[in-house]
């Protein structure tokens, strides 16, 4: 519906699609990841198509799922994995990844294709620091392909 929205107004900002998975295979819909994916790549109007809110263990599958589909700049900022307790209506804590762990798989999801890269729920603006120092870290990006952070 959004794409289709974007299209048919005829909206000129440029906009990204980002998904979610609880299951590392599908959205939390249940649709297909690629059918969503492959919609945000014929829209002319998304300039980036991705997965956020979704725990680190799931992104590496979820990215090179993506890469299927689509052409366009891939942009992640998953959740730092923790679980969310509906009934209780809060966080379970030392249910998700340390810091130190969700930083180390940026390097990875950056060389399987990943151009932007940030973090949702449960990421602290240490995270994004760290994030931030570990593409400052890299070498330099192939023409073409920057690396940002997003947040």
């Amino acid at each position: 519906a959004f794409a289709e929205l974007l299209e048919e107004e005829h909206i000129k900002i440029p906009a990204w699609l980002t998904f979610n998975s609880k299951d590392g295979v599908n959205v939390v819909s249940g649709d297909s990841l690629l059918q969503c994916a492959s919609i945000a790549e014929s829209c002319k109007q998304v300039v980036a198509v991705g997965i956020n809110c979704t725990p680190p263990r799931f992104i590496h599958d979820l990215i090179l799922a993506i890469k299927k589909v689509t052409t366009k700049p891939i942009v992640i900022y998953p959740n730092s994995g923790e679980r969310y307790d509906a009934d209780r209506k809060e966080w379970v804590e030392n249910t998700g990844v340390s810091d130190e762990d969700f930083v180390s798989y940026v390097n990875k999801w950056c060389e399987i294709g990943a151009s932007l890269v940030g973090g949702c729920c449960r990421t602290t603006p240490n995270t994004i620091k760290a994030i931030y120092r570990a593409l400052s870290d890299r070498s330099p990006a192939a023409p073409g392909q920057k690396l940002k952070t997003a947040t």
